[in-house]
């Protein structure tokens, strides 16, 4: 499995801490080879409908994260990880901040483009705002040139 990231998601992760942007992608590669349900850190899956990347629709893709911020929403996904954990029954573990990445069709290679905050991730997903849409476009842009040529535009 081959897991690379975008340079601006690099950076975010790299104010935040020096190790953060290897242990996102440990992670991710952790999670990926398990199930939806086994990893702490990461939660529900799911594509965007749009936008698009290129022609192909839910090729954008999201997974929710651990929240920080909303110590209900904390609480919540402690509770659904805890039911998976404990039962083997899988929980949806769901939050306001999000992975946005990209997987090629066999999902061998991933591009972990940017971590969406709380509380705004679904807001900009949203994208009724100028600003949010051009936000999501232009992730579906640096999807494309990944699914394209392997090229990471950010």
């Amino acid at each position: 499995m081959k897991v690379e990231i975008t340079k601006a998601l690099k950076a975010l992760l790299d104010a935040q801490g020096p190790d953060d942007a290897d242990e996102l992608i440990d992670g991710f590669i952790e999670w990926k080879s398990g199930d939806e349900y086994g990893h702490y850190l990461f939660g529900k899956d799911g594509g965007y409908r749009t936008p698009a990347v290129g022609l192909q629709q839910y090729a954008l893709r999201h997974v929710h994260l651990v929240p920080i911020t909303d110590q209900l929403a904390l609480k919540s996904w402690d509770k659904a990880y805890d039911r998976g954990v404990h039962n083997g029954k899988g929980a949806k573990k769901t939050s306001n901040r999000v992975l946005v990445y990209v997987a090629n069709g066999k999902n061998t290679e991933f591009l972990l483009i940017y971590v969406l905050p709380e509380p705004d991730a679904h807001k900009i997903a949203d994208m009724k705002t100028t600003q949010d849409s051009l936000q999501m476009k232009r992730f579906a842009k640096i999807a494309e040139a990944y699914l394209d040529s392997g090229e990471i535009i950010a």
